[in-house]
């Protein structure tokens, strides 16, 4: 049985992550910043009971911060799922952003190559906006590759002092400082980043607060909690289902191919109108969805995923599927936690 570490499991992405490797047989171990993080995932998972459990790293950034858990874990894979996400007031950024990110990729990077003795390989979740902003400005009329990097510079961020600049900026310094280490200190096991779009898909994790959904359940949850009565405009213009995304995450543990790989992944044309128009048909949300629709062009991003695809195969799930799961789920949060 293999034994495998998710950084950061309660959040979105994450808990999807450790379902999955449940439902394949893994022996999982699941990171959270606080104990009580995973007895709150157990109580929605209750079939995760005796297959999954917890180890505490309220910080890791800070130097060793995974020693302990790679040392005890004697795991097969990780999948570095964790990321900081700094607060929208958050300014500074290279308290708030870049130092954080980096550190959080090098800090288990180096922990698994002093303990992870039997470790064969990490899969990490990159981001899209490490290559771009998904703006027109910088998209129309472009082919994006696992060659690009966002043209932003470190001076340029700092000085733009604005929370997605710094943000995108962050991805792609902190990604780069990865490969810089797999580069020059040639770790035994391999490395894996996949660089995904929006992720939209069911939320699985514990949710305390219908008003505390993640960033994509909530875009999908103010089509039909009654906040506005028109489609708001699109805040990125590709997505992926989050299910998607750990069907690949999960193949690259094991694919040869995969190993040491920058991938781009998903690459669906996103609208906010697709998704308005895709939960207009989802019987239970009758009467409640946006009625007026939003007069908008959004740029397309257009996105070379080729090669994962030829490893992984092409995503699987319609956008019936990735929005109709989704306002399903909330509308079952919605009635256990309590909204409109």
């Amino acid at each position: 049985m293999a034994k495998t570490l998710v950084t950061g499991a309660n959040g979105f992405v994450a808990a999807h992550v450790v379902d999955s490797l449940v439902k394949e047989g893994h022996e999982v171990v699941g990171s959270v910043r606080r104990d009580i993080y995973g007895d709150q995932l157990l109580s929605v998972h209750p079939e995760w009971k005796g297959k999954v459990t917890f180890v505490n790293v309220s910080d890791y950034t800070k130097e060793g911060a995974w020693d302990e858990a790679l040392k005890e874990g004697d795991f097969d894979y990780v999948l570095h799922i964790a990321a900081p996400m700094p607060s929208p007031t958050n300014q500074d950024f290279d308290k708030d952003f870049l130092e954080p990110t980096v550190k959080g990729n090098l800090e288990l990077l180096k922990s698994a190559s002093k303990y992870g003795k039997n470790l064969k390989s990490i899969v990490v979740t990159g981001s899209v906006n490490s290559i771009t902003y998904g703006n027109a400005e910088h998209i129309t009329g472009r082919v994006f590759t696992h060659k690009d990097w966002l043209p932003t510079t470190v001076e340029e961020a700092r000085a733009a002092n604005h929370y997605f600049s710094s943000y995108a900026t962050s991805k792609k310094y902190s990604e780069q400082a990865l490969w810089d280490y797999v580069e020059k200190e040639k770790p035994s096991y391999t490395v894996t980043v996949f660089l995904p779009c929006l992720i939209f898909g069911p939320p699985i994790h514990y949710v305390s607060d219908i008003n505390k959904l993640n960033y994509t359940s909530a875009i999908v949850y103010s089509f039909f909690n009654g906040s506005t009565d028109q489609v708001s405009p699109t805040s990125f213009p590709s997505y992926i289902d989050v299910r998607d995304v750990v069907d690949a995450h999960i193949l690259a543990l094991t694919t040869p191919g995969a190993a040491n790989k920058r991938l781009l992944i998903g690459g669906s044309r996103y609208t906010s109108q697709l998704a308005a128009d895709v939960l207009r048909k989802v019987p239970e949300l009758e009467g409640r969805v946006v009625s007026k629709d939003l007069d908008e062009s959004p740029p397309v991003l257009q996105l070379d995923v080729s090669e994962a695809e030829k490893l992984f195969g092409k995503p699987t799930r319609t956008p019936e599927a990735t929005f109709g799961d989704t306002a399903r789920k909330i509308l079952e949060l919605e009635r256990e936690l309590g909204g409109k």
